[in-house]
């Protein structure tokens, strides 16, 4: 090996002495006895790696033929297999875990995925878009073809389209840890929250807004959910302002418990029910689908407005006892009438309602008027009219003829056949207007009861009242008889209002 020339070093001086020029020798010495070891072994290994690619050369050339012969009957194998096994499996698709179907390849569905999810997304009532994606929410597994129905492209997009078991990710939204409604995304969430604080926190007219906040706080959580229990943006919105009813399906996740869903989604126990939403789910287990009913209240907002506000101010109702009326009736003295003021100031609402007023003066511009009722102290007599109607014969009788049309005419009473000399009782209190024959009644007792109504008693054998003289309801007044124009001994009885008789059936319970 041609050692290379050594370059001469200028050496300062003070290096020129005995010890300097021996430690140089020493160290070029060391240098030439290490580069002739290394390529020693160098060449070494060079020899030895020819020699090795000889030996397999060598026997390469008496093998090769039996390497030969292997390698194409391993091929010939590996192909068979393949092609058994192409034709003997397919490849079972599902959602989620669901299975759907089987196709021989797995592209078949791949390549109509997004297809499939445009389709269900422009088909479904909510806002998400949903999305089908290979080998994560749609997955694939070899399985034996024996007696399998393999589905096409279009089959297969149809499958996907109309599942009803989509579950999806959305979130809840919660007031003070109850949970309110599921929208699509945080963003929806969080935009559908400010919505419902601003739609609650409107200002009369004539007032402006000073502050307006939830009285609980709010917030939003991801919940898996079908794809069904998620609310588009405008009922979710009226949903939280207003409250209401609502149904949410859900699949149970590994580790989720009854207890654990009645936190998640603010539900009892009695408010899970199964999968065809028909009886309680008392036991649950992980992939069952339930159903949990819940109810809402509107949210509760509290709000501070000032200006001038213009408003309404209820009237009062007012009793007054008086003894110029008997006791339970009671009489209108004075109708009722709201009054208008101008109200200069702020109040303070929670949930619509004045909880707080700070009054800087306020206008009268209508006074209220108060509705006054008169209500009677004075004991009634026995003889008032009651406005109700009893039954004029006590005793055992026969309702022998009904009011309406009889021989061409109106009968315009009820008859009670009875023997002669059966009490009659008047029906009602009022002063007796009639006590005498009267045409065709013979012996008769008319009553006047008040306001328009009169009672009839006609075809009497004794008369023991007398005009003008008050009775009471029950009191005797004659006996039954058989006078005038009658057939036998009995009480025509007739109630008359206004001048016009009407059926006294209903109103005396016959």
């Amino acid at each position: 090996m041609k050692r290379r020339k050594l370059k001469k070093v200028k050496i300062k001086p003070y290096e020129k002495s005995s010890q300097g020029v021996k430690f140089l020798a020493n160290a070029l010495e060391f240098r030439d006895s290490l580069q002739d070891k290394l390529d020693g072994k160098a060449g070494q290994a060079g020899r030895d790696f020819a020699l090795a690619l000889h030996k397999i050369a060598s026997t390469y050339r008496h093998s090769r033929r039996s390497i030969g012969l292997a390698l194409l009957s391993i091929t010939v194998i590996a192909s068979s297999i393949l092609i058994i096994f192409d034709r003997f499996t397919v490849y079972e698709y599902a959602y989620n875990g669901k299975v759907l179907g089987y196709v021989r390849e797995q592209d078949e569905v791949t390549d109509v995925l997004k297809i499939a999810g445009e389709k269900l997304t422009e088909n479904s009532h909510s806002s998400l878009d949903i999305e089908f994606v290979a080998n994560q929410n749609v997955t694939f597994n070899l399985v034996d073809a024996n007696n399998k129905s393999l589905d096409d492209a279009d089959t297969a997009v149809n499958k996907l389209v109309y599942m009803t078991d989509i579950e999806t990710e959305g979130y809840g939204i919660y007031e003070g840890g109850e949970l309110l409604t599921i929208v699509k995304s945080q963003e929806d969430a969080d935009e559908l929250i400010d919505k419902a604080l601003a739609e609650l926190s409107v200002p009369d007219s004539g007032m402006a807004l000073v502050s307006s906040e939830f009285d609980n706080p709010m917030e939003a959580k991801p919940l898996n959910v079908l794809l069904t229990s998620v609310m588009d943006n405008s009922r979710a919105l009226k949903q939280i302002v207003e409250g209401g009813k609502m149904e949410v399906y859900h699949i149970v996740e590994e580790g989720e418990s009854l207890e654990s869903l009645m936190d998640d989604f603010s539900v009892e126990a009695e408010d899970v029910y199964d999968e065809n939403n028909s009886e309680l789910a008392t036991d649950i287990a992980t992939g069952d689908k339930v159903c949990l009913h819940m109810s809402t209240e509107p949210v509760s907002v509290t709000m501070v407005e000032k200006g001038r506000l213009r408003e309404e101010v209820e009237f009062k109702t007012v009793k007054k006892e008086t003894d110029e009326y008997y006791k339970g009736d009671t009489v209108v003295e004075q109708e009722g009438r709201n009054g208008v003021q101008i109200f200069e100031g702020s109040i303070t609402k929670r949930s619509g309602e004045i909880i707080d007023r700070d009054e800087v003066r306020t206008e009268v511009v209508t006074p209220v008027r108060d509705k006054i009722i008169l209500v009677g102290t004075a004991e009634r007599p026995k003889s008032a009219p009651t406005g109700t109607y009893a039954m004029p014969i006590h005793d055992r009788f026969s309702y022998s003829s009904p009011f309406g049309s009889r021989w061409g005419r109106l009968h315009a009473g009820v008859d009670m056949a009875c023997p002669t000399g059966t009490p009659i009782y008047a029906s009602d209190g009022g002063t007796v207007i009639r006590s005498s024959a009267y045409s065709g009644y013979g012996y008769c007792v008319e009553i006047d009861h008040g306001n328009g109504r009169v009672t009839r008693y006609a075809h009497c054998s004794k008369l023991i009242v007398n005009v003008g003289e008050k009775v009471y309801q029950g009191q005797l007044i004659a006996l039954v008889g058989n006078t005038g124009n009658s057939y036998g001994s009995h009480l025509h009885f007739e109630i008359i209002i206004n001048g016009t008789p009407t059926d006294p059936a209903p109103k005396i319970g016959l």
